[in-house]
């Protein structure tokens, strides 16, 4: 009893600890526009999470750079095609030794060139036609749109005390998943692919991928802020000890 009592109170001291410690996340943008000030009230309204901001490609510079490490978790909001080898590397050498990795949205269509980064985020966004299984896909867009939303997982952390909800949204249609995800959320909207929000081991990552967050509207959204949120929170609670 002694010892189950001991385990116990570990526990809620590490949680109590992780609770009071401020995450430390780098947010990564370029390559693709948004509206600023309604982006980063949203990390400002996560009370837990202290940020840098920073732009490619200097953020792909600082990533292959032992600076990377007070990071406990990198949020890319990204939308970049070039990377240099050493560059590529360094993302898989993070992921290996567990460094959480969080990517929203436009980030699905980052390095269209660089294969190996789809087996990372879980899927793939086609820009130009591509034949995949003997099929020619090429991905849409469809901006504002009500997107109803489905909870796929929720038993999950990352989506803990949420329920199915609508945001007024970006959908993206026809990308590629890899049989290895996880799903978290899924849609029934015409416009969109099925899943819009999954986890993807790759390493020692559980990489974490969602969808939406195009605009202001989905900033505000109290159900896409939770979602972020317990996101991150899940993200680097379950890799702090790996990286």
């Amino acid at each position: 009893m002694k010892s189950i009592r001991m385990a116990i109170l570990l526990c809620i001291i590490s949680i109590a600890c992780f609770a009071q410690k401020k995450i430390q996340i780098l947010v990564i943008t370029g390559g693709h526009g948004f509206k600023q000030g309604p982006f980063y009230h949203m990390f400002d309204s996560l009370g837990n999470i202290s940020y840098d901001k920073l732009e490619q490609p200097a953020a792909n510079e600082l990533i292959s750079s032992p600076a990377v490490d007070k990071y406990d978790a990198l949020v890319f909001y990204d939308m970049y095609n070039s990377i240099t080898p050493v560059q590529k590397q360094a993302y898989i050498q993070l992921l290996k030794k567990g460094k959480a990795m969080i990517f929203l949205h436009h980030s699905l269509v980052s390095y269209q060139d660089w294969d190996e980064f789809q087996k990372i985020i879980g899927g793939k966004y086609y820009e130009q036609a591509a034949v995949v299984k003997g099929n020619t896909i090429t991905s849409s867009y469809q901006h504002d749109v009500i997107i109803p939303v489905k909870i796929e997982d929720h038993k999950h952390p990352v989506t803990r005390g949420l329920k199915d909800f609508e945001i007024y949204d970006e959908v993206y249609g026809n990308f590629g998943t890899q049989p290895s995800i996880r799903p978290l959320l899924s849609t029934t909207h015409p416009g969109s692919s099925h899943y819009i929000a999954w986890t993807n081991t790759y390493g020692r990552t559980d990489v974490l991928f969602i969808q939406l967050g195009h605009g202001p509207e989905a900033f505000g959204n109290p159900n896409y802020r939770k979602l972020l949120l317990q996101g991150i929170e899940w993200s680097v609670l379950r890799h702090r000890k790996k990286s």
